[in-house]
């Protein structure tokens, strides 16, 4: 594990801002499985969630649900075609030097390195052995479309990591035609355009996907500083993903 000063420094500076009396509290020791930082998590101040961030590598919970999978799987991305939406920070940093990997975002971003429009993909069919789709479809219209473009860009076989804020509701809630934006966010989130229920996994399912939710124990997710939600693990072609305590959508 290297130090990342501009990051630590970044970090840092805006918890205290955020949150200043954290630095005077007793806290625990975690440990990042995206960089494999271990010390004290930096305090989101905002939403009040103690060690919320990775200081050395600006990962979230979950970022580190996802790099947990991959590294108990034994996933090496590297040697593989990745398609990231929306690339968050930590993942893209690891992967960007992979010449197949593909982090997209709707405009040209730092951390991205090409456009791509969730919902007209530009890839051909099976273009893809990994999707990471994390926090991405509660800002997308047309969620269907873009799920459908998801199975269709995924090779046989391949693998995706989907992730939505669920509301707790059994099902996913759409507001009206007519409901004013301004109205849609108070109820679901800045920019948010519905409310994912618990019936995401079989959202996905209906694309074709074989679908598998995964969660964490209360162990891991003190180690690692995860909230309690759950990652939908996506596959095509038949491939079974086996984890513990797993619950299959059919």
């Amino acid at each position: 594990m290297s130090l990342n000063l501009a990051v630590l420094a970044e970090e840092w500076g805006r918890g205290t801002l955020r949150d200043p009396l954290q630095h005077f509290r007793a806290r625990t020791r975690r440990h990042c499985p995206c960089c494999g930082f271990d010390g004290h998590f930096v305090s989101s101040g905002w939403n009040g969630q103690e060690a919320f961030r990775c200081p050395n590598c600006s990962s979230r919970p979950r970022d580190r649900q996802i790099a947990l999978i991959i590294e108990r799987r034994k996933i090496d991305l590297m040697k593989a075609r990745v398609l990231h939406f929306a690339p968050e920070w930590p993942l893209f940093r690891k992967l960007k030097d992979n010449p197949g990997y593909v982090g997209g975002d709707i405009i040209q971003r730092r951390n991205a390195n090409a456009v791509v429009d969730i919902t007209k993909i530009q890839f051909e069919d099976a273009s893809f052995d990994y999707l990471v789709c994390n926090h991405v479809l509660e800002h997308v219209p047309d969620d269907a479309t873009a799920i459908a473009e998801c199975y269709r860009v995924m090779k046989p076989g391949g693998l995706g990591f989907f992730s939505v804020p669920i509301s707790g509701a059994a099902e996913t809630w759409n507001p009206p035609a007519d409901m004013p934006k301004d109205e849609i966010e108070r109820r679901c989130g800045w920019d948010h355009v519905r409310l994912y229920g618990r019936d995401f996994g079989v959202i996905l399912a209906r694309a074709g996907f074989a679908v598998t939710e995964v969660t964490f124990d209360a162990a891991d997710r003190e180690a690692y500083s995860l909230l309690d939600e759950t990652m939908y693990v996506a596959t095509k072609g038949g491939r079974d993903f086996n984890w513990p305590d797993r619950g299959a959508v059919a």
